[in-house]
């Protein structure tokens, strides 16, 4: 299983947080926040080796929450999002690398209601 851990930066509007390194999940955190988590899962032939997530109604994604990680085919990590806004709409952006599935490249998933989200599985 995908055990690295860190927490990344996500500018929302004016909320802006440096990015930490910490024990078990990644986490986008803000101040005020209320705190929606999902296991993110991947199910293909492919390395998933950046990830990014933002407010639907925003074009800021941020840095990479993976940032030098990778989640391998067959694992999984929690992902926390603590950002301070309420909304539960979020686009993903996730990029995988060869092998086999999925196509190289971006996989973009938009409006994802992460409120009501226990998993998110990307699947060949």
């Amino acid at each position: 299983m995908f055990n690295h851990s860190i927490r990344k930066m996500l500018a929302v509007a004016l909320v802006s947080v440096p990015v930490i390194w910490s024990g078990g999940t990644y986490t986008a955190q803000a101040q005020d926040a209320a705190d929606v988590e999902f296991t993110l899962t991947n199910n293909t032939g492919r390395d998933l080796t950046h990830f990014y997530i933002a407010p639907t109604e925003s074009d800021d994604y941020g840095p990479d929450i993976l940032l030098d990680g990778v989640i391998g085919p067959g694992e999984s990590s929690t992902v926390t999002i603590q950002d301070g806004i309420s909304t539960c709409s979020y686009d993903l952006w996730a990029t995988f690398g060869p092998g086999d599935g999925v196509g190289v490249g971006d996989v973009y998933q938009t409006n994802v209601n992460v409120c009501e989200l226990p998993e998110y599985t990307y699947s060949n």
